[in-house]
């Protein structure tokens, strides 16, 4: 760690800081998608966070606008399934920190009450479908995108039936279809969340018959708006809660939630699907009185080997006390380094030894605490490059 430090700063000399910053926001902006608030999923979750953390949730149930909005800077956490339609452009724009899987939604094989495919009782979905084709009961095509590719799915692993006479595909999609299927006692596919609010709506008679084959889920995930794109991000917040929604506390009270008369569970923890190291974090989660760096800055962008630069931090709750330690990439490096106890004070002088390697050093996430000896919190994922030549 003493040469760490010393490759990085052989002297830092604080600049005065009198007070303290101001106090981190105590608002999340979420912006999601329907499911996990018309399901009731969400209003059963968050009382605990915010009563642990201090945080307020400001829970946006935008739907396909979701990503529009995190563009424009208005969130800060988007909530949306995996296949979102804004998602791929938003990623691929650089506006994005990397995804974290947290639940999968459910969707369900529909049908009369008179079941005449005889699948009431049966949770293998492709068996059902098989059933239903054997039978030639009628099946419609819910021709919203995911739901028609599931029915493909199942179609083919069913053995790809001779459709004639009950498989149909007049276009529809969602609601217009689900009364089709009602009209004509036939079964089809929907999301169950927006079954049961449109049963709850229109007291349909379809039932829902297969519920718990994987098959039939969704993934959802979270995605922090990238603070170096998008100003105004609350970095820390959006951690705590990603981090809450991922806790095993959490996922566990995911699988054991339930709507009301539905005995089976409607959404399934899918946090495990992230990768180890961020799993195996036990860092604690950030609280709105925790101190938070959500940037640094360079006073040059190039320096000298043997010179020196100033960095400074912002962010909330900072002050003369609060120490930062940097995780940070040297030039060409694969993995990340971390220094810890880096700088004391949000702005301080660094001389440069005449030693350290020549290219571009990469700042990727800053931890600031206030116990010199307690490195014990999550890292915030700031970035900022110094180039150094000889």
């Amino acid at each position: 760690m003493k040469n760490l430090l010393r490759i990085l700063s052989a002297a830092c000399v604080l600049l005065a800081v009198s007070s303290t910053v101001a106090a981190q926001s105590s608002v999340i902006r979420l912006h999601i998608v329907n499911v996990p608030v018309d399901s009731g999923l969400f209003a059963a979750l968050l009382p605990d966070f915010e009563n642990a953390t201090g945080y307020r949730v400001d829970v946006q149930k935008t739907g396909d606008s979701v990503y529009e909005n995190a563009r424009r800077g208005a969130a800060d956490l988007v909530l949306s399934h995996y296949g979102h339609s804004g998602v791929d452009d938003f990623m691929a724009d650089g506006l994005g920190l990397w995804p974290r899987a947290v639940f999968a939604n459910q969707a369900v094989l529909l049908g009369p009450p008179a079941d005449p495919a005889g699948i009431r009782g049966i949770q293998d979905a492709v068996e059902a479908f098989r059933r239903i084709a054997q039978s030639k009961s009628r099946f419609i095509v819910n021709n919203a995108a995911t739901e028609k590719y599931l029915s493909q799915v199942l179609w083919e692993a069913a053995g790809r039936p001779d459709p004639a006479g009950w498989y149909s595909d007049t276009g529809s999609r969602d609601q217009p279809a689900i009364q089709a299927a009602e009209r004509s006692e036939s079964y089809i596919v929907w999301g169950i969340i927006p079954f049961l609010k449109f049963k709850e709506a229109t007291n349909s008679r379809l039932e829902p018959f297969v519920l718990e084959d994987p098959i039939l889920q969704r993934m959802m995930m979270t995605v922090i708006p990238n603070p170096e794109k998008i100003a105004g991000v609350n970095l820390a917040g959006a951690i705590a809660l990603q981090k809450y929604l991922t806790s095993v506390p959490t996922q566990a009270r995911i699988r054991a939630f339930r709507y009301p008369g539905i005995s089976q569970p409607l959404f399934w923890p899918s946090a495990r699907d992230n990768i180890g190291t961020y799993l195996s974090d036990n860092s604690p989660m950030p609280t709105t009185a925790d101190p938070a760096a959500n940037t640094v800055s360079f006073s040059a962008a190039a320096v000298r080997a043997g010179g020196a630069y100033a960095a400074t931090f912002t962010g909330a709750n900072l002050s003369a006390e609060t120490y930062f330690d940097v995780r940070f990439r040297r030039p060409g490096g694969t993995s990340d380094d971390i220094a810890e106890n880096w700088q004391t004070g949000v702005s301080g002088i660094h001389n440069i030894d005449g030693a350290t390697p020549a290219g571009i050093w990469r700042v990727s996430g800053v931890r600031a605490h206030r116990d010199p000896n307690d490195h014990s919190a999550s890292f915030i994922p700031v970035g900022g490059t110094l180039t150094v030549s000889p």
